[in-house]
């Protein structure tokens, strides 16, 4: 099954990258602030580049990614949400990043929130999963507003992560 795109909130636009989108992620991805809870790291122009390469590929084989998010007026790139697998469980595994100038405006709430919306609409899945360094109480809050619940505490790249899940109605 695939998620169709684009998918459209009020204030945002969810849609595959473009060649275009590199340097504002690049920007972004750069950010040590932006990426002090990512596994990723602070990423350069080139590892940017892999990136949203490998997520097109990854749109193409499996039928979900992750997508850029963009502001509706003016069109800005302010970051990404969408989904990975869990290598675990190999469940769709959900994520986002933004710009810190995008943070405290409901942003990642509107995004995750329409992706959720998109995956338990177009996926088979029974539930979704998410991780979250402890520590990071924005995404963790986050997590928890769109109903999911914590499963676990697990390792992940050296670091303690809350496993959290939201089941399909």
């Amino acid at each position: 099954m695939t998620i169709p795109l684009p998918i459209e909130t009020e204030r945002l636009v969810i849609r595959p990258f473009a060649p275009g989108d590199v340097d504002a992620m690049a920007r972004i991805y750069g950010d040590p602030q932006v990426m002090e809870h990512v596994c990723l790291g602070v990423l350069d122009r080139a590892e940017t580049t892999a990136l949203l390469e490998q997520y097109g590929r990854d749109q193409a084989e499996r039928g979900f990614s992750t997508w850029a998010v963009v502001e509706k007026p003016g069109g800005a790139v302010v970051g990404d949400v969408g989904f990975g697998v869990y290598p675990e469980t190999g469940e769709p595994e959900l994520g986002y990043t933004l710009a810190a100038s995008a943070w405290g405006r409901g942003y990642g709430l509107e995004a995750a929130s329409a992706c959720v919306a998109a995956a338990f609409a177009h996926l088979t899945h029974r539930r979704l999963v998410a991780k979250v360094e402890l520590g990071n109480e924005r995404s963790l809050r986050l997590a928890e507003r769109l109903g999911m619940r914590p499963v676990e505490t697990i390792d992940f790249a050296g670091h303690p992560h809350v496993l959290l899940a939201l089941e399909r109605d």
